[in-house]
């Protein structure tokens, strides 16, 4: 078996790898995946089973199963408590038993590996070990699950100065993070149909934006409603991209735009404007788009302008015009 010792934030964990039958281990119901949706049973209520439940829901989960089969099995290892809980890791585990179901008997799927926690490690270092894992890594939880975490720690007594340190963020980054979830946890999921839905985890980045925006947060000083507001257009789908929440601050300039934005809808709003004056709202609109193309530039794109001069050349102009442009407007402000 093979043996390494993790430096956790100076406490040292000797982790052994090791395989487990997947149907043996046991699921943590604190998982942040299905943390919310447990918090909204009764005690008596949060079993394996309504934990299974949950995370067989999602969709990603399915789609795992199926990488699963297509890689003969689990590739990288969960992370076990020597209880057999398991730390890190559920959904794999969930993903690995509804393989198991279509494919009895397949050795493949009868074991996977894992990291076994030493017997006496407090919970504490096992908590920072589970926080490098995912707050400290590429391959971390998603966005609403990350953010779920800082929360968690804060609520453990950590400072969010200490957060962003540990986890290579900026204590602005873990306080805007933090402010989203409690946003949707506050005014959000409590008027959804289905608060469990785990669809809604999609929509954190909006309420992330929302944070972000400094013309957004200006909006809301003046707007004590705003956030009531904010969540009732992300529920209803008048918004429903991050690039709507970035265009929000031009809406909510206009009382006919909002109004009509609360009414009718985004597009309503955004034609309204347009209307207002056409060659502005194209301009940005192209301003936008091109953003959002270079925000989706892949691995080979970046290989090729790394490689063309000419590329390199029109998008060094183009930063170059927009910081005149920017310094133009800030020297008018003054």
């Amino acid at each position: 078996m093979a043996t390494y010792v993790r430096n956790v934030q100076g406490y040292s964990v000797g982790l052994t790898l090791i395989e487990v039958d997947p149907k043996d281990v046991k699921l943590d119901p604190t998982n942040p995946r299905v943390g919310f949706s447990m918090r909204q049973l009764a005690a008596e209520e949060r079993s394996e089973d309504a934990c299974t439940l949950l995370l067989t829901s999602q969709e990603d989960t399915e789609a795992l199963k199926r990488s699963i089969v297509a890689s003969n099995g689990v590739q990288e290892p969960i992370y076990v408590r020597p209880d057999g809980r398991v730390a890190e890791g559920n959904r794999r585990v969930v993903a690995m038993r509804a393989a198991l179901e279509d494919f009895p008997g397949d050795e493949r799927l009868s074991k996977m590996p894992a990291w076994l926690i030493p017997e006496g490690t407090p919970e504490h270092v096992i908590q920072d070990l589970l926080n490098e894992v995912h707050l400290g890594s590429v391959r971390g939880w998603a966005p609403y699950e990350r953010a779920l975490q800082m929360q968690g720690l804060v609520d453990g007594g950590l400072i969010e100065d200490e957060i962003a340190e540990r986890y290579r963020m900026t204590t602005r980054e873990v306080r805007q993070q933090i402010a989203a979830v409690e946003f949707m946890d506050q005014n959000y999921f409590p008027i959804t149909s289905d608060p469990t839905d785990p669809e809604h985890r999609t929509k954190f980045s909006y309420f992330l934006e929302f944070y972000k925006n400094g013309r957004v947060q200006a909006h809301a000083e003046n707007m004590p409603d705003l956030p009531e507001r904010f969540a009732r257009w992300v529920r209803d789908s008048r918004i429903d991209t991050g690039a709507r929440v970035r265009r929000l601050p031009r809406i909510l300039d206009s009382k006919e735009a909002t109004r009509l934005l609360e009414v009718v809808g985004f597009d309503a709003a955004d034609e309204y404007l347009a209307k207002q004056n056409p060659e502005e709202h194209q301009l940005y609109a192209l301003l936008e788009r091109a953003r959002g193309r270079l925000a989706e530039m892949t691995v080979t794109e970046l290989v090729e302008l790394s490689s063309s001069k000419e590329r390199e050349e029109i998008l060094n102009n183009l930063g170059e015009e927009v910081s005149r442009v920017l310094g133009a407007a800030k020297r008018i402000q003054k």
